[in-house]
């Protein structure tokens, strides 16, 4: 009995140390706050990209309980992308008709939802028009959604661009009509009404360090490389351009990799996250997977037209939720930074398990650097070589003293 439970206080003791020396291999930790319930959130601060594996699989909660025992905590990484709720609305084409110049598409909507966005799809494959938007619930009394609406579409050796979609405050009425003046009659192949609504609380800006535009003028492009003032994830920019001609531009967006110095300089290694064009009519916010490099490059293809002049540049990220389980009390830490952790594997991730609806966040403490013991280093037994050298010269000394009796002994 007492055998077994050596055994059991050994193994016990074999564990608490493991997870101990786990916790000690990672280089920062952040106190959980105001744990209350089995299911929390954690809100990622940007404290911790700085000093996290670009995957992310470096992250770990740990807790102390009240007998000193460490445990681990499993959670579940969530992507918190802001969601476009998109709904279609049925629709039925009435007439086309036109007057003084002016094409008009009528379209009934026989249930109540509201829409604020119509995509049209034209046969037509170069124009530069602007529309009038209306609404009605009669078809005697039209009251203007939009005015002066501009969609354009262009398609040549150079490009293919096109933007047919209207935007606008949602708006409830049976009859919508879209009217386009133009002197080539419009063909329209489909319209799609819906009501989109998209989340922007899960969107954080990101700040820049800097940002500089080079004109090359043997290539026709013009390089903007942005630098981002911290590690964190980022996944659009927006472009602001100082100028008022009409413009459509090819571009392109990268991230850095890495770079390797040579003797004739640096060598960068790009990966693309975009590609798309910058217009005189659109927002001009490129979106693209979530990158962490600090460094993005932009390039635009100006062909033979003059360099457009850059306002400034914004960017933005998503924010990265966990969702942790707590099932016993304890002090809880979020531990980060171990570029030799592999990613967690718990049940919670591999299960459908019922979570509830409503999950409170967590309040996070301050960061703190976990202190690594020191390696002792073993010291010579002498650290003065002159010792070295005198207890070498007594020992060849003793070695020639020997030698000589040896070889001045008489033979018998």
């Amino acid at each position: 009995m007492r055998q077994k439970l050596s055994k059991s206080i050994f193994f016990f003791l074999l564990i608490s140390t493991t997870f101990y020396g786990q916790m000690q291999s990672y280089d920062a930790k952040i106190e959980l706050k105001n744990i209350t319930d089995t299911w929390h959130n954690i809100v990622l601060p940007d404290t911790v990209f700085a000093n996290t594996q670009d995957h992310l699989s470096d992250i770990r909660i740990y807790g102390i309980t009240p007998k000193k025992d460490t445990i681990e905590a499993p959670y579940i990484f969530n992507y918190t992308s802001p969601e476009l709720k998109t709904k279609t609305v049925d629709y039925k084409l009435l007439n086309a008709s036109t007057k003084d110049g002016n094409y008009y598409f009528t379209l009934k909507v026989p249930s109540k939802d509201p829409i604020n966005h119509i995509k049209l799809d034209f046969e037509n494959t170069n124009f530069d028009w602007k529309t009038l938007v209306q609404g009605s619930h009669d078809q005697k009394d039209w009251f203007t959604i939009y005015k002066d609406y501009r969609i354009v579409a262009i398609k040549n050796d150079q490009t293919n661009y096109s933007f047919t979609d209207i935007t606008f405050p949602a708006a409830e009425y049976t009859y919508f009509r879209v009217g386009i003046k133009s002197d080539e009659e419009p063909i329209l192949n489909r319209a799609t009404l819906e009501l989109q609504q998209k989340a922007t609380e899960n969107i954080t800006n990101r700040k820049l360090k800097s940002y500089t535009v080079v004109e090359d003028k043997k290539s026709k492009k013009t390089i903007i490389n942005i630098s981002l003032t911290k590690k964190a994830p980022t996944h659009q920019v927006t472009i602001n351009i100082n100028d008022n001609f009409d413009y459509y531009r090819p571009i392109k967006i990268e991230e850095l990799l890495d770079s390797v110095k040579t003797q004739k300089g640096y060598l960068y290694d790009y990966n693309t996250l975009s590609v798309g064009t910058l217009s005189s009519i659109e927002n001009n916010t490129f979106a693209f997977d979530n990158t962490f490099s600090k460094k993005i490059r932009i390039t635009i293809l100006n062909f033979d037209n003059q360099p457009l002049k850059i306002k400034n540049i914004t960017a933005k990220g998503y924010k990265y939720l966990l969702t942790a389980r707590f099932t016993e009390p304890a002090t809880y830490y979020l531990t980060y930074g171990n570029k030799d952790a592999y990613g967690p594997s718990y049940d919670i991730a591999q299960l459908n398990i019922k979570m509830p609806k409503d999950i409170k966040n967590l309040s996070l403490g301050n960061p703190v650097y976990i202190a690594k013991k020191e390696t002792q280093i073993q010291e010579p037994l002498f650290e003065n070589k002159l010792w070295l050298w005198v207890i070498m010269g007594v020992i060849m000394a003793i070695i020639g003293w020997f030698s000589y009796k040896m070889l001045s002994k008489k033979p018998e």
